[in-house]
């Protein structure tokens, strides 16, 4: 399946979960760090929710996620009151199918779905099972 190629005057990109992000900051696979460069080559817009920066900001790998974010195809999320709580219910399917899940990557992965929904776009992740049962395209890194 091919996506559609979006109407002039709209962007096209990829949503980034929680893992994904991770796992593109430290180049974890060939493909990820394909992946920036084809993006970066072709203008595609790699969304990166604020909660999922919020939350490796905490980690070791905080300066690596600055120059991440400065890179031009990179876009902030914003967490607006709206996306807050349509993230609700997509956290709480989450969570009723993974109990086991961190709360972190429950409520990133949630907010992933609200932004990729409202753009028509998919999600980058490195984690598929957070989303079973979730309307939503994924594309999953190895």
């Amino acid at each position: 399946m091919t996506d559609a190629i979006p109407p002039a005057g709209h962007l096209s990109g990829h949503v980034l979960d929680l893992d994904a992000l991770a796992h593109l900051i430290e180049g974890k696979s060939v493909y990820g760090r394909e992946l920036v460069r084809q993006s970066s080559t072709y203008g595609v817009t790699l969304l990166v929710p604020a909660l999922a920066v919020q939350v490796l900001a905490l980690s070791p790998i905080a300066p690596r996620l600055e120059r991440f974010l400065r890179l031009s195809v990179v876009l902030p999320g914003a967490l607006s009151p709206g996306d807050a709580i349509a993230s609700g219910p997509y956290a709480q399917t989450i969570r009723a199918r993974h109990p086991d899940a961190q709360l972190p990557e429950v409520l990133v992965a949630a907010h992933a779905v609200v932004h990729a929904t409202q753009r028509g776009w998919r999600i980058i992740t490195a984690t598929p099972h957070l989303y079973e049962g979730i309307d939503v395209r994924l594309e999953v890194l190895p």
